[in-house]
């Protein structure tokens, strides 16, 4: 009596369990991927340098580096400006009207006026070699006055000044515009090689990015071929219970292990969401609405390269041509020459020759009204010829201009600019302008400060070597054990695919257990997941070589403008 109750019993349980299980098998099957943001229909298939070229040309980080670029191209154009000639022109009108207590100033009424309408203009260029600078100017001035003893009036002056001064000590070899330009291009060639620097980080965080999301992708197809073996192996329970083979509490253990590795592959959904954001992150502009929506599908797998691994010698001489960072520690050191080059000679005392040649052109009206000296003149003239003629002589000449004026002085503007082209008149002068400081502590300190700033960069520089070489030595080591774990891990990836396939057999034969079993499944599912980690970080590792080796852009093809 008690046995067959047991037996009922025992066949209800199985009946219940069977029953509860379609039921939950049915409830179990996964969902579609459910991911923010991301429309699953919309696929973007992308090859790892399409996704480096469309990082390099929607990348912020690059273009804050390429308009860097653009100003320092400006400035070094701007440097050039204190070469560029210098026109400087002016036109006024002057009237005076000053009082005079001398008679001979020439003015009536105790007063003198006088008026001019000049115009001038100043043409300066400096050079380049040697630091001179040339000058020339042209005025010309209308002048009328009072002064009755200016027999011209109104008188026209024309002038030409050339002035050529060269320093013999300080600005001769170097000078303030020659600094800026030395300067501002090696400033250009700095940010050239900042840009190139910053694209060779942006390639090796694209390329950490790319293979981080085939790793997500593939390792969720991982946890997905587990959750159906976990699945494929509860049904095979289920079928054993109901002929009575296998024990009830197998299908319960088989179930929990199902649910188990579906929330693992519900958490891989999470990982690919994050990893496909950094990568939009480096590719994609905030107005890419259409690409934010799509979902990244990288197209290629990592592989081990064949051939063997280039020795660290090798690696560190190219690290050494190529690494952008050496190259701007190069070019500061340059810098600070060029500093220090012109504060030394700013320490010197500043002698310029000069030399200057003018010429001088005058023309005018004759003035018709004489002055005071020649009326008394010609009342004196005339009285005495009155006497003369009484005494039976000759009369003498009469002169009431004061003197008679040469004719190329009579005319207007036109007749004083010819009468300066002739170079009649001319003047020279030359000589030395001496300015010796009694101290000179500013430029010293500056100097010895640029001489200090040398010595840290090359200590600076001498650290980043040390740096550089580190680098490339734990970047070789992390590609030889990469390239041992990808083989450690295909072996095991093997091995585990064998012992699976041993303990189905055994267990189908009645030698095994279900327990057994989905352990086998899971260090399957844990070896392709670790062969899949070797493969993704040796592709990474190899990535981090090039950019510690500084050919991430001659290893992928690509050039940077």
């Amino acid at each position: 009596m008690n046995m067959k109750l047991v037996q009922r019993s025992f066949l209800a349980m199985v009946f219940t369990i069977g029953m509860s299980a379609a039921a939950w098998a049915q409830d179990s099957v996964p969902a579609p991927d459910q991911r923010v943001g991301v429309d699953n229909t919309k696929l973007v298939r992308l090859t790892l340098r399409e996704t480096i070229l469309m990082a390099l040309e929607n990348n912020r980080e690059i273009e804050i580096e390429r308009l860097n670029v653009q100003m320092n191209e400006f400035d070094y154009r701007a440097s050039q400006g204190f070469y560029d000639p210098a026109l400087m022109t002016s036109l006024f009108y002057d009237r005076r009207n000053i009082p005079i207590a001398n008679p001979l100033a020439g003015g009536a009424n105790a007063g003198l006026l006088t008026d001019n309408l000049t115009g001038s203009a100043t043409i300066s260029q400096r050079l380049r070699e040697q630091g001179g600078l040339l000058q020339a100017s042209y005025s010309n001035d209308r002048a009328t006055t009072q002064n009755v003893f200016n027999i011209l009036n109104p008188q026209f002056t024309s002038t030409l000044n050339l002035t050529f001064t060269q320093p013999l000590l300080k600005n001769r070899t170097i000078d303030p515009g020659r600094r800026q330009i030395k300067l501002a291009r090696k400033r250009l060639d700095i940010s050239d090689s900042q840009f190139r620097q910053r694209a060779i980080e942006i390639i090796a965080q694209v390329q950490r990015a790319y293979w981080d999301l085939v790793f997500a992708r593939r390792d969720r197809e991982i946890k997905r071929e587990s959750v159906e073996l976990a699945r494929t192996q509860l049904s095979h329970n289920e079928r054993l219970v109901e002929v009575g083979t296998l024990a009830p509490s197998d299908i319960i253990s088989a179930r929990v292990e199902l649910e188990r590795r579906n929330d693992e592959a519900a958490a891989s959904i999470d990982a690919i969401q994050r990893t496909e954001n950094a990568l939009k992150m480096l590719l994609l502009q905030p107005e890419n609405g259409d690409l934010w929506q799509s979902e990244l599908v990288p197209v290629e797998q990592p592989e081990i390269e064949n051939g063997r691994v280039m020795p660290l010698i090798d690696a560190l001489r190219l690290a050494m041509q190529n690494r952008p960072e050496l190259e701007q520690f190069r070019i500061r050191g340059e810098l600070n020459r060029i500093d220090e080059a012109y504060f030394r000679d700013q320490t010197r005392p500043q002698v310029d020759f000069f030399i200057n040649y003018g010429m001088i052109g005058l023309a005018g009206a004759q003035r018709t009204e004489t002055n005071f000296f020649a009326a008394s003149n010609a009342l004196l003239t005339s009285r005495v010829n009155q006497l003369s003629l009484l005494a039976g002589l000759n009369p003498l000449p009469v002169n009431n201009g004061g003197g008679a004026l040469p004719p190329f002085l009579i005319g207007g503007s036109g007749q004083g600019l010819w009468n300066m082209l002739k170079n009649d008149f001319r003047t020279w002068r030359f000589g030395v302008n001496i300015n010796l400081p009694l101290r000179n502590r500013t430029a010293e300190a500056q100097l010895g400060r640029a001489i200090a700033e040398g010595r840290q960069i090359e200590i600076q520089r001498q650290r980043l070597v040390q740096g550089v070489e580190v680098e490339v030595r734990n970047a070789l080591q992390g590609v030889v054990t990469a390239r041992s774990r990808v083989e450690a891990a295909r072996n095991s990836r093997v091995n585990a695919e064998l012992q699976y396939q041993s303990e189905v057999r055994k267990f189908d034969a009645g030698q095994s257990t279900s327990f057994f079993v989905l352990d086998r499944q899971n260090a399957l599912s844990a070896s392709r997941g670790r062969e899949l980690r070797a493969l993704t970080d040796y592709t990474k590792a190899a990535a981090e070589l090039q950019r510690v080796m500084s050919t991430t852009l001659a290893s992928n093809n690509v050039e940077v403008k």
